[in-house]
């Protein structure tokens, strides 16, 4: 209630203004990033079409956007803008920190309706939580958030010679025990603990964006 419908829209309304606009001026490869950024996320909250009543494609919204569409329009966007107009094919770093993202995305969007589930049960919007229960979502959750970190570092042992592999071992290790760690005072009858996982989990998820530049521009 702290915010109007007309000035939440209002909001909205200029804020993707000035998105498409400062988009449009530095290059193709954004604009049509935050192009396709706007449209997914416009079908996924907007009536008649609100995507985010259906769980599949809720989290097919969620992590196509934040796993696929932004790390890869970025890097052609960049590779674009630094070499003056010839576009770089991503590398397998690239690669590997878009999947990463895209598999973590998976996690929190299923995990994202943990903490609303009266309120989704009140509005009629259909969950995987209301479906297959908060237990079973967490769990869930925290196993796919621990396939991505071990996956990580499996990958750069195996395929990223163009990291500092020690250290992107040891901080995903690290990152990964403390997530369970975290995941073990979290009480599901609860739902501000419940919550507070879910924001733990998105500072995990920004986490990714330092840990993994920092292996690559560092590497032995």
């Amino acid at each position: 209630g702290e915010f109007s419908l007309q000035l939440g829209q209002g909001i909205v309304a200029v804020t993707g203004i000035l998105a498409l606009l400062l988009a449009w001026l530095f290059g193709p490869w954004l604009l049509l990033m935050v192009s396709i950024s706007l449209a997914i996320g416009t079908c996924y909250s907007l009536p008649p079409v609100r995507l985010k009543r259906f769980p599949f494609w809720a989290a097919l919204c969620i992590f196509s956007v934040r796993g696929a569409i932004v790390n890869v329009g970025l890097f052609l966007h960049f590779s674009w803008a630094l070499q003056q107009g010839q576009v770089m094919m991503p590398t397998a770093a690239v690669w590997a920190l878009t999947w990463f993202i895209l598999v973590f995305s998976v996690a929190i969007a299923i995990f994202k309706d943990v903490p609303d589930i009266n309120g989704d049960k009140l509005f009629n919007i259909t969950t995987f939580t209301i479906r297959l229960g908060k237990l079973a979502v967490f769990n869930i959750a925290r196993g796919v958030i621990t396939a991505c970190y071990l996956a990580m570092v499996l990958a750069s042992v195996l395929l990223l010679g163009s990291v500092n592999i020690l250290f992107l071992v040891g901080t995903h290790l690290v990152a990964l025990a403390v997530m369970w760690w975290r995941s073990y005072q979290v009480d599901l009858e609860d739902k501000n603990a419940i919550a507070s996982f879910y924001q733990f989990i998105w500072k995990l998820f920004f986490l990714e964006y330092l840990i993994f530049p920092a292996a690559c521009l560092f590497r032995l």
